[in-house]
């Protein structure tokens, strides 16, 4: 398998895995458990009509909208819900009402809750403020109420089931302080981030999905009772005769993008088929890719890089003049040993100045006879500790370097391979006007 080839195969291994952990709690939204902890019949429709279990959850409508004036088509429901529950507190969390209660109360959001795009993050927001400051119940002004939701007070907290999976946020109650509504409210800055598709970044920041996220974050490791929060299924929500709520037409936020991505839903088959097709053109993508990578014309183009990087390295030394204090301080002596000095001056050169230019003190080779081990100082690092290797540059020859040479040449005669004691044994390998011995 070609170098190439790996290195694209890891790149997409590297890039499921990063995905599949920035994804992990959407995957997990796949298992639906919300039955677990769904709210009984039993416990909404007693038999006799009587509610035996006490209300814990404190008698607060919350509902918001950007002023005090409702439009027509959700007034009918806010009423219903007023005129059902007289005991009840009701409360109206318009724009300026809502900022000036972040303000008092959670003035470190405030910051976050000035940088939201849109104004439904804000009114997602509030309504979980609103609940663990004051408890109650949470109802959207779509949400007309069909009968009394004393039933839904006796536990701690409720949410909505959504089909397929997850909860919503528009209808949901809890007693004040509750856990997992402080760690919504946590969370809400971690997730602030604009995906530039507004469904997504509304749904994802503090919607439906953001509190879907939240909620199998809270029950991965255990809840204790009192924490739990209870599931209210969708034929107790609505359309059906025993259900809390009525749904008015219309919606206060969805835009064209929300259009969009529910037309998708509505035709899941040819969205799949579409998916598969644009994978498959990606793929292909990086097919044409590959090969251009392995071809000749690609390593052509490197080299001129290449080539061209090297050029403007060394003209740029030059230009500075930093090229001969370069090679002056790879040459200075290291102690009186001259044979040691070159040898050290010379492994200092490769390892500074050999990623700008070939070394020229050695020939260039055919490819069988190859300047590769030479290049790269593999004799260096091949030779055991008594091996000295030396080079030698005809154009700044000198009396001394020589004298190095000659000492060199009376080394070769002796490569540790003889018998008989010596203070001589060991290897030199010399390389001289341009050519080398070994």
């Amino acid at each position: 398998m070609r170098k190439e080839l790996k290195y694209i195969i890891w790149a997409h291994v590297a890039l499921i895995l990063y995905l599949a952990y920035l994804s992990f709690d959407l995957i997990t939204l796949l298992h639906d458990d919300s039955f677990s902890d769904a709210l009984l019949d039993v416990e909404l429709n007693p038999p006799d009509g009587k509610m035996d279990r006490k209300a814990i959850i404190p008698k607060i409508i919350h509902q918001t909208y950007k002023t005090s004036e409702i439009p027509e088509i959700w007034k009918n429901g806010q009423e219903a819900c007023v005129s059902l529950h007289p005991d009840y507190q009701y409360i109206l969390w318009t724009d300026a009402k809502a900022r000036q209660f972040i303000s008092e109360e959670f003035p470190w959001f405030l910051p976050t809750w000035d940088s939201y795009t849109y104004p439904i993050q804000r009114a997602d927001a509030i309504r979980y403020f609103a609940l663990i400051h004051y408890g109650g119940i949470y109802i959207d002004l779509d949400d007309g109420c069909e009968r009394k939701l004393d039933p839904l007070l006796s536990v701690p907290a409720f949410v909505r089931k959504t089909i397929p999976t997850g909860i919503s946020n528009d209808v949901m109650g809890s007693v004040p302080n509750h856990p997992f509504f402080i760690k919504v409210v946590e969370s809400l800055r971690k997730y602030q981030r604009n995906w530039l598709v507004p469904y997504i970044t509304i749904m994802f920041s503090t919607g439906p999905l953001f509190l879907s996220v939240i909620w199998k974050q809270y029950k991965r490791w255990g809840v204790p009772e009192a924490g739990k929060v209870r599931i209210l299924m969708p034929e107790d929500y609505k359309s059906h005769p025993y259900s809390f709520f009525a749904i008015a037409p219309g919606s206060s936020w969805h835009r064209d993008d929300a259009k969009f991505i529910k037309g998708l839903l509505d035709h899941i088959v040819l969205a799949v088929i579409g998916g598969f097709l644009i994978a498959f053109f990606i793929f292909y993508l990086e097919y044409l890719f590959y090969c251009w990578v392995i071809s000749s014309s690609f390593k052509k183009m490197v080299g001129k890089i290449t080539g061209l990087f090297c050029f403007i390295s060394n003209s740029i030394l030059r230009g500075l003049k930093l090229d001969k204090l370069i090679e002056s301080w790879c040459y200075q002596p290291v102690n009186n040993d001259e044979t040691n000095t070159m040898a050290s001056s010379s492994k200092k050169k490769v390892d500074l100045l050999g990623f700008l230019s070939y070394n020229h003190s050695i020939k260039r080779r055919s490819r069988k006879d190859s300047n590769i081990p030479i290049e790269l100082g593999l004799l260096e690092k091949l030779a055991d500790k008594d091996t000295i290797i030396v080079t030698e540059d005809d154009n700044s020859q000198s009396t001394e370097t020589q004298i190095s040479l000659q000492q060199c040449n009376s080394m070769i005669t002796n490569n540790g391979d003889s018998d008989e004691e010596s203070n001589n044994d060991g290897e030199a390998y010399v390389f001289k006007n341009n050519d080398h011995l070994v």
